[in-house]
Order: structure tokens, then C-alpha cells, then sequence
């Protein structure tokens, strides 16, 4: 099960080998069992990689709630063995440096027995976490449609356009359609900005024209102040490169925003500390005032 689904989740035999630090053909073998023994089979083989088939998505639903099961009772008889109270929590790169780290000292302030272990991904990977059972919880950006986990959303935030400081545009939000002939930089495919920059420009009838794609917003900003393109950030993440003449910043016409939320598994009872630690988040982010 756990070799059918690293291969789903990368879209390929050999990417999923890859993941779980085993051979190839081990894999292979393995999938061929599996298809074996049910009597049909569950994956698609071509030449880009993998895909489902009905009875492989049917499969891939039970497997993950038997291996979350497994998951749990591992972690629940350890924590008990140990005495120990892990937390595990993934995050964007782009909310790692000015939303988690106060508010995870906050926590571990109140609970200085506590052992964390933060991850930084893209929303594509922290998801798969999550669903693997590697992660407690994530905070990411939203819309997600992954039925097989819950989301309890913390705030919503403007994201703007940031331009080289000496490119001329006249005052005012920038209709988003100007830019069409406009060379973009922005993240790798996974992360949630370069989503939500697709589906703005497709909304405004065009598709952008992306120079370079990133694995980190700060390299966005560096490309962007060195006159190569334009990005969409986060609005809280670049007002100080803006205040020190590094870039401009933009309003952007429609408004453009994206809401951010903590998710879990579905169908999983939170491990108390994890339960608790996804409420206080969600009460920090009402205090604190986060987002617009």
C-alpha cells in the first residue's frame, strides 16, 4: 500500500522509488504483486508516468484510511512508550519567516516539553504529507479540493504586483490585463502563488508569460528588483524591500487575495497536542488581526 501510493503521489514508478529510498524494480515488482493477488489492475502504465485506474482510485481510498489507522496506533502506543509529545507541522516557505515562528515560541513557552518538527514545502507537498500521515497538520494557502482532509481557514490576504523600482507605470491599482505582454517571475508548478497567478490571468484573458520559476519567494523578489520581470507576492512579505526602494508594490485591479488555513487529515482523531496547537493558531490568527 505504502509503495502504490508514493507512486501515485509522484506520478511515476521511478520518482516514487526514489521517495522511498528503495529500487526500482523492488517497486515494480511489488505493484505487479498487488495487481496479482486483487485480480485487476490499478494503475495505467505510459510513457509520461502513472495514472489510476477506477479500481486503483477505489484502492488508493482504502489504503489511505488503513495506513492512517496504522499511523495513528504507531504513534499513539509510542508517544505513550516514550513519554514523549511530538508535533509535526508543515508550512509554506512564504508564512515561515513572519507568521509561525512568534507563535510557535508563544507555544512552546506554555509547553517547554514539547519536540517540534517543522517542515517547509510547497501547498503540493505539504498536502501529500498530510495525507501520508507525515504531518500533523499544514498551514498553506487556499482553495484546496482534496476531499480527504478538513480545513479550518485562519485569514485572508492581499496579494499585489511587485515591478523593478525603475519601471514606469502611472498611479493607481494596475488592471491585471495590462500585463499580458509582461515577463512574470514567480514559484516552480506546486506552490500556491503561481496558482493564484494562473487563475488571475486566466480570469483576465490571458496566459502569463513566465521568465523564471523559483523555489523561494526571496529569490522572486531579488529577480524582480534586478529588472527582469514582474511577480505577484504576498503584500505583508514585501513591504519592507518596498520602504527600502528594493522594488514598488502595486495594487492589482480586481483586487486580488488568497485565504490561508490549517489542515489535517480527515477521518483522523488529532493527537491532543496537535488538536491543541491547531486551535491555538487558529485563536492567534484572530488576535494577532492577520491579513485584510
Amino acid at each position: 500500500m505504502e509503495y502504490f501510493l508514493a507512486v501515485v503521489d509522484h506520478g511515476s514508478v521511478t520518482k516514487g522509488a526514489e521517495a522511498l529510498h528503495v529500487s526500482q524494480p523492488a517497486v515494480s515488482q511489488t505493484l505487479r504483486a498487488l495487481e496479482a493477488e486483487i485480480g485487476q489492475p490499478l494503475l495505467r502504465r505510459e510513457a509520461t508516468g502513472v495514472s489510476m485506474t477506477p479500481a486503483g482510485q477505489i484502492f488508493k481510498r482504502h489504503a489511505l484510511r488503513i495506513l492512517h489507522a496504522v499511523h495513528d496506533l504507531q504513534e499513539e502506543l509510542g508517544a505513550k512508550k516514550a513519554g514523549l509529545h511530538d508535533l509535526k507541522v508543515g508550512v509554506l516557505p512564504t508564512l515561515a519567516r513572519d507568521y509561525i515562528p512568534p507563535i510557535l515560541r508563544q507555544f512552546l513557552q506554555e509547553k517547554p516539553d514539547v519536540s517540534v518538527r517543522l517542515i517547509e514545502l510547497p501547498t503540493q507537498g505539504l498536502l501529500r504529507q498530510v495525507l501520508a500521515g507525515d504531518l500533523h497538520l499544514a498551514v498553506l494557502d487556499l482553495p484546496l479540493t482534496e476531499p480527504l482532509i478538513e480545513v479550518t481557514r485562519l485569514w485572508q490576504e492581499r496579494l499585489v504586483l511587485i515591478v523593478p523600482p525603475e519601471m514606469a507605470l502611472p498611479p493607481g491599482p494596475v488592471p491585471l490585463e495590462a500585463l499580458a505582454d509582461v515577463p512574470f517571475i514567480t514559484m516552480e508548478p506546486g506552490y500556491g502563488l503561481r496558482d493564484a497567478l494562473y487563475r488571475a490571468a486566466q480570469a483576465a484573458g490571458f496566459q502569463p508569460k513566465v521568465l523564471f520559476a523559483l523555489t523561494s519567494l526571496s529569490g522572486v523578489i531579488g529577480y524582480v528588483a534586478a529588472g527582469f520581470g514582474v511577480a505577484i507576492a504576498p503584500e505583508r512579505s514585501v513591504i519592507q524591500d518596498a520602504r527600502a526602494g528594493v522594488l514598488q508594490v502595486h495594487r492589482l485591479e480586481p483586487d486580488l487575495t488568497r485565504n490561508i488555513g490549517v489542515i489535517w487529515r480527515s477521518g483522523r482523531i488529532l493527537p491532543d497536542l496537535a488538536a491543541e496547537f491547531r486551535d491555538y493558531l487558529i485563536a492567534a490568527s484572530s488576535r494577532l488581526k492577520l491579513g485584510i
